[in-house]
């Protein structure tokens, strides 16, 4: 099996160092990312990068999605600006839709998951760990994000940093109980 597959796995901001994640590694990333298969060619992907004094951008940006009438701002920046301090780097993902809908939105969103997989799987290379995170405030009314064209939305956040973490496990079911052979 592919050693990146293997050594893929979520490490969480808190397990991340201090130390900043340069945007031409992030830019490594992302040409990973983009080779990611689409149908059709739309390629769907975009990103947002948020470094260093850009985080407090994205937690501005938090809040106004979040709804600053209907939040405690002090909470939501206590539970998201922690992570987004701790991490070296902070992308959002987004979905870019075909303006003429050449392909099932579906297919558009699998092709948005498969070139963070790529990003993903590319981290180990560079020594990072990562976590895909989809909150719902962030996610909900399907991904509705400031300054986002009409056919984006955003599909989550990924966290990106060092990590100093405990070797966790990661348990999975057998791959024999998840396929029915027909022959």
């Amino acid at each position: 099996m592919l050693p990146a597959i293997l050594a893929r796995k979520s490490v969480f901001p808190q397990f991340f160092t201090d130390r900043p994640v340069e945007a031409t590694t992030i830019g490594k990333l992302i040409e990973a990312a983009n080779l990611a298969p689409s149908h059709r060619k739309t390629e769907p992907w975009r990103f947002r990068c948020y470094l260093g004094q850009g985080k407090a951008q994205l937690m501005r940006e938090m809040l106004d999605v979040y709804g600053r009438e209907k939040v405690d701002a002090p909470a939501i920046e206590k539970k998201f600006g922690t992570k987004v301090e701790q991490a070296g780097a902070v992308l959002l993902i987004f979905l870019h839709r075909d303006p003429n809908e050449s392909v099932p939105e579906w297919e558009e969103i699998a092709a948005v998951g498969a070139a963070v997989e790529n990003l993903w799987l590319s981290l180990d290379a560079y020594g990072l760990g990562g976590y895909w995170s989809s909150p719902g405030f962030v996610c909900g009314d399907y991904g509705a994000w400031p300054g986002a064209a009409d056919n984006e939305r955003c599909l989550g956040i990924f966290y990106i940093g060092y990590p100093d973490a405990p070797d966790l496990p990661r348990p999975r079911g057998d791959w024999q109980d998840k396929v029915t052979w027909v022959q």
